[in-house]
């Protein structure tokens, strides 16, 4: 069992300083303290402009986010070319292979977390661009639709990891001060992929020329692996919480080339604190901070950092490394019985349902047919569907920490349902063709405001630590099954039902407004134990 004092000197450098050492730097710190007052605040008290990342860190960023844009390219690729792609396949054929895409996914998303856990992210995400980079090559080289089916599925797989490595990586390199504004990149990659995929297809939608249109995912895969060596370090979490004796200084190494000054020793200080909270600490309140007691000498705020580390070590950093530290015992069985936790639980499984129930990747998938009679050139109407997205999804940015979760979704859902109303009117001739236009246009904003983000992160607002792994696995495994049913079931309803085939995308939305109005907790600016007791 690791002791408290080993863990301390192992994570504090100047804590074993004497005081000779301490004094010789006193000059440096008094010039430090001088030009910035705010110097030794502790890490969660610094403002985000007082945070520098180094131009290695978001190279590193750049990479971890190329996976998010090949699993969009990959989504929207299949829209336009759906008549020059072996024009004489089946609808049941084009529509094993749109949702082969699905399937890929959920068995990618169920699959890789737990292998990411046992050989690392960047290991992960190697064989990510891996699978795309052969996938994407077997696209262009398809003889027939099997083969394409085939080629689909493999890139579901990348695509089912990319939704779990990419945003999970995000949030292990960041600092928390800009952990929200990275991790938005997820998202973001996510739709400049799916607008990129329609804008590079246009100009092959010939007989002749679509095979390349797949050409992009194994040349960005490419790219992504020869970066791999020099700007995708592994996570300094997995190797602290996975590896700490053998790697930790790797971690540490690794966290100071992120850092734009890294060599001095306020920044030094900032490491090591993160360090302790990567290992399970939290950050130290207000009361800690007064309760340490020093001087005002020059090296006085330093010591004080010293002083607050050194507690985080012993009363909460060693509980979290230590075999012999007392375990919670209960299973998720029990957690998941426990009636306590229903709406936790059913908010996190069913709002990711509903995320695909909403319809949106029959927009998605099927945009150009959809336009088809209601403009002269329907793939100019997904053009500017997909560029709304990207659009929507900016101002999403903007209003994710100005309004709450539940009057977003409650919002998003509803403004949904009556885009479908719209829609379906329009369809049917009721009303003029354009409302189809503006109806989809809608649909996909209202989507991103609410449906289209939060699902994805409302389970770390709600669900225990010890079980969220699991209850995020679940989440997405039938957000994917969700997405392949939608994919394999929507060209049938559109056959059967014609007009009237967004009603049963209309039904879901109303439940989603009801459960969001009336069930669902607000979460924003809340800790877990606040929602716990609200729930309670």
């Amino acid at each position: 069992m690791t002791s408290s004092s080993s863990l301390a000197e192992s994570f504090l450098p100047y804590a074993t300083n004497d005081n000779d050492d301490d004094n010789s730097d006193g000059d440096r710190n008094e010039e430090s303290n001088e030009s910035s007052p705010s110097h030794h605040l502790p890490v969660d008290q610094r403002s985000r402009a007082q945070i520098e990342m180094s131009a290695f860190f978001y190279l590193t960023v750049c990479v971890v986010s190329i996976p998010m844009f090949l699993f969009g390219f990959n989504t929207g690729v299949l829209n336009a070319p759906e008549a020059v792609i072996f024009p004489s396949h089946s609808v049941i054929e084009w529509s094993i292979c749109v949702s082969a895409f699905c399937a890929g996914g959920f068995f990618g998303a169920n699959r890789s977390g737990s292998f990411s856990d046992k050989f690392g992210r960047r290991a992960t995400l190697i064989l990510i661009f891996i699978l795309n980079l052969f996938f994407g090559s077997l696209h262009s080289v398809a003889p027939n639709m099997k083969v394409l089916i085939l080629s689909r599925f493999g890139v579901g797989l990348a695509g089912g990891a990319s939704t779990v490595l990419t945003p999970m990586t995000l949030s292990e390199i960041c600092p928390k001060e800009i952990r929200g504004s990275i991790g938005t990149l997820t998202q973001l990659s996510c739709v400049l992929g799916i607008l990129a995929s329609i804008l590079w297809a246009l100009p092959f939608c010939t007989l002749e020329k679509w095979r390349y249109i797949f050409l992009p995912i194994p040349t960005i895969s490419v790219v992504g692996l020869l970066a791999s060596p020099f700007y995708l370090p592994e996570s300094p979490r997995w190797l602290l919480l996975k590896h700490y004796t053998s790697r930790g200084q790797e971690a540490k190494n690794t966290m100071r080339l992120f850092r734009k000054n890294s060599t001095s020793r306020d920044e030094e200080d900032q490491i090591e604190m993160e360090v302790l909270l990567l290992l399970g600490g939290e950050a130290p309140s207000t009361a800690l901070i007064e309760e340490v007691e020093v001087d005002n000498s020059p090296t006085d705020n330093h010591n004080q950092e010293v002083a607050i580390l050194s507690h985080m070590t012993t009363s909460s950093i060693v509980v979290g490394v230590e075999v012999g530290g007392q375990e919670d015992e209960r299973s998720f069985r029990s957690y998941f019985l426990d009636p306590r936790n229903r709406i936790a639980l059913a908010s996190s499984l069913l709002f990711p349902i509903a995320q695909q129930l909403s319809g949106i990747n029959a927009v998605f998938y099927y945009s150009t047919s959809l336009f088809e009679g209601v403009i002269s050139n329907p793939q100019t109407g997904t053009i500017i569907a997909f560029s709304v997205n990207v659009l929507a999804t900016l101002v999403a940015l903007l209003l994710m920490d100005r309004c709450g979760r539940k009057v977003l979704l409650s919002w998003s859902a509803s403004g949904m349902f009556v885009c479908c109303i719209l829609l379906t009117c329009s369809l049917k001739g009721i009303l003029p063709g354009y409302i189809t236009i503006v109806a989809v246009m809608l649909y996909i904003s209202f989507f991103e405001i609410g449906l289209g983000c939060i699902p994805f992160f409302l389970a770390s607002e709600m669900i225990e630590p010890k079980f969220l792994g699991t209850v995020q696995s679940i989440a997405m495994s039938l957000n994917w099954f969700s997405n392949f049913c939608v994919g394999i079931l929507f060209p049938h309803m559109d056959q059967s039902l014609g007009a009237y085939s967004f009603i049963p995308f209309s039904i879901t939305l109303f439940c989603t407004v009801i459960y969001s109005v009336f069930i669902l907790p607000e979460t924003q600016g809340k800790t877990l134990q606040e929602v716990t007791q609200e729930l309670d």
